[in-house]
């Protein structure tokens, strides 16, 4: 496989509007965590996400292009934008053809789902609202990106649960491989909607949370699910290609892997054999030990079931002992959705390209119940080469992504 680079990022989130508002939340621990207000949650059992309140499309398109795009594709093309900026790639006649836009999406827009199916069952097909219809797809927000960049090449949509993010980068690091394109757009991208909210209470995987305006927020250890939302978005290249053109270059991407365990579709993988396989193939494919690995990005997002295998998995892979370990889960400050893969990297990425380390918690932190406080160290200085990416979804996928720094004199 060649070494593929990572030349441009785009974040729209709940820790942050951009990229370097999201990297300043991480680097403080900053919760995007907040009580709901873009709906009525008072006749939930939780009333918390981690959404987005201060998003402004008007920041990167104009009206009339946004105007009859659902959330998820405002996001999704936004944070876009700022990823072709950040790569400076100029999409013209030449390569237009040549630039894949690859997405990964659990729901798509669930709102505009409910708005027109709302609109079908009161007024009948005559009645059903025509432009909210497609938005309706998942795949709508990677074909507006290609819209709004005219962009002709391959569109691709992976809707995987909570994988799905992590799907896009391993079949957009394919297609590089392949020849196929010289560049990939990629990225993940899910909307909280009040239909969403609901069903996920109705499953009783929430964590019973309920809180003021302006109360400090502590979910429970161990407690269920908090949801968020938010879009990224990643510009990627073979690194001969990036290293022609001068471009800036976050961090490689040196492997990826996903395996498959066996589950119902509802629940995590209860013995993390998937989890283990992903991670044990990813540092072969790297040619890499755990003492390697300087920096272990976990999916975490207060499930008792998944943040208890992964700190067990962990515990037995890395010889470095599990008092010892240090892990960053970022959806403890962002909430979980299925998109969530490419803004976990971009932190990563972020980390490996500034050497500036990422807030960590104990591994022990994810075993443990009740509503103890999560306490994050922030190492004010450290080197990081290597960086891996753990993912799990219900269903019993799982993921596994090994980034390592960019050294210019390999190139």
């Amino acid at each position: 496989m060649d070494d593929i680079a990572i030349t441009g990022i785009g974040i729209i989130s709940s820790m942050g509007i951009g990229k370097d508002a999201f990297w300043s939340g991480c680097r403080e621990a900053r919760t995007g965590i907040k009580r709901i207000t873009a709906f009525d949650a008072d006749s939930f059992d939780s009333n918390v996400a981690g959404w987005i309140d201060d998003f402004d499309p008007r920041q990167f398109m104009p009206r009339r292009t946004y105007r009859r795009m659902s959330r998820i594709s405002r996001m999704a093309v936004a944070a876009s934008v700022e990823a072709l900026e950040d790569s400076s790639i100029i999409i013209d006649d030449d390569n237009r053809d040549r630039i894949a836009v690859i997405l990964g999406t659990s729901y798509g827009s669930s709102a505009h789902v409910e708005d027109f199916f709302v609109s079908l069952l009161r007024e009948g097909p005559r009645g059903a609202q025509p432009f909210l219809f497609p938005e309706t797809v998942p795949n709508a927000p990677a074909s507006q990106i290609s819209i709004f960049h005219g962009i002709r090449g391959p569109n691709s949509t992976f809707c995987q649960n909570e994988i799905s993010a992590e799907s896009a980068i391993l079949y957009a690091r394919n297609i590089l491989s392949q020849g196929i394109v010289d560049t990939v757009i990629v990225g993940g991208a899910d909307e909280l909607s009040q239909m969403q909210y609901s069903s996920y209470n109705a499953l009783g995987v929430l964590n019973k949370v309920r809180a003021k305006e302006g109360e400090r927020i502590s979910p429970e250890m161990g407690g269920g699910l908090i949801l968020g939302e938010g879009a990224g978005i990643l510009v990627m290249e073979r690194l001969n290609t990036a290293a022609k053109r001068g471009a800036t270059i976050y961090g490689l991407l040196k492997s990826a892997t996903i395996t498959g365990g066996v589950t119902s579709p509802s629940r995590y993988e209860p013995g993390g054999n998937a989890m283990k396989r992903a991670i044990n193939h990813a540092m072969e494919e790297a040619e890499i030990s755990t003492d390697s690995i300087d920096h272990i990005s976990v999916s975490a997002n207060f499930s008792a079931a998944l943040d208890e295998t992964e700190y067990r998995i962990l515990s037995e892979i890395f010889a470095k002992g599990k008092d010892n370990l240090q892990v960053s889960p970022l959806k403890y400050l962002m909430g979980t959705f299925g998109g969530a893969g490419t803004t976990r990297t971009a932190a990563v990425l972020l980390s490996l390209h500034k050497q500036v380390p990422l807030p960590t918690v104990a591994l022990d932190m994810l075993n443990r119940k009740g509503s103890q406080p999560c306490k994050w160290s922030t190492p004010s200085a450290g080197t990081t080469g290597t960086a891996l990416m753990t993912s799990s979804t219900f269903g019993g996928g799982s993921s596994t992504l090994i980034f390592t720094q960019h050294q210019k004199d390999n190139q």
